[in-house]
């Protein structure tokens, strides 16, 4: 069976709290979650298991991009919350992706750390072939540049 997740780790001087605060609450998440300078114009997360999240963001040149409702899987504050967009709010499944698009899992993880904390993201996909269209599309630049102004807004909290 072919590996179909991709994993991304950044160490932050900020601790597992306020890593947290900035993945759970809608206005700082607006704040790091897109890699500068896509901008996220709109941010909703009820981080309970059965809870929406859904972000829209301002693309340069490409205007408008709704990234649709997603659910959450797991919340274990302030340790690790799991997100799919492959679900919406309440576990309802979501209509099948576009032709291009592909629905995926968020796994993130928070490690104590003596300076701060390690952020861990796996996001799992259904199909190598998925794992590979995320990985072209620039996974790693796109994610870890978001981990590391999440990193950078975390520890001013």
């Amino acid at each position: 069976m072919a590996d179909t997740t991709l994993t991304l780790t950044v160490e932050t001087a900020a601790t597992p709290t306020q890593v947290w605060r900035c993945l759970t609450e809608p206005e700082l998440l607006k704040q790091w979650f897109a890699p500068a300078p896509v901008t996220v114009t709109e941010a909703h997360i009820d981080p309970v298991p059965g809870g929406g999240f859904r972000t829209v963001m301002q693309v340069p040149e490409m205007g408008e991009m709704d990234g649709g409702w997603g659910c959450v899987l797991i919340a274990d504050p302030p340790n690790r919350i799991v997100w799919t967009s492959a679900l919406g709010p309440g576990f309802v499944p979501n209509p099948a992706p576009e032709q291009g698009a592909f629905a995926f899992t968020a796994d993130i993880m928070l490690t104590e750390t003596s300076g701060g904390c390690s952020y861990t993201a796996k996001v799992l996909h259904a199909s190598d072939a998925d794992r590979k269209a995320h990985e072209a599309m620039g996974f790693h630049e796109g994610w870890g540049s978001a981990a590391r102004q999440l990193a950078d807004l975390a520890k001013t909290l």
